[in-house]
């Protein structure tokens, strides 16, 4: 399943994302969306978990986590009419 992680604090690498989806099974791709322009990133990420039921479970325990002094959101990548294929899928 492919999620949306927002309201990422800018202190926050990929590697902080992998670590604390990671406790919660295996976690296939994270990818912190860079500002054009910039060095800094936008403050959110796409992170896919292979198993349905882990997705779930992370975005029960981890939606609201404070990460670096500022509280995550977690959902459910919405589909984008048009949009042919996964996040992953078009990354793998």
């Amino acid at each position: 399943m492919n999620l949306y992680v927002s309201n990422i604090s800018p202190g926050v690498v990929r590697a902080d994302l992998q670590h604390i989806f990671s406790g919660l099974g295996e976690v296939f791709f994270a990818s912190l969306m860079p500002a054009g322009g910039s060095r800094s990133d936008r403050g959110y990420a796409y992170v896919y978990v292979p198993d349905d039921e882990r997705a779930r479970m992370a975005i029960a325990k981890l939606n609201g986590k404070i990460l670096k002094g500022d509280r995550l959101t977690v959902s459910p990548m919405a589909e984008r009419p048009g949009v042919i294929g996964t996040f992953a899928r078009a990354r793998s």
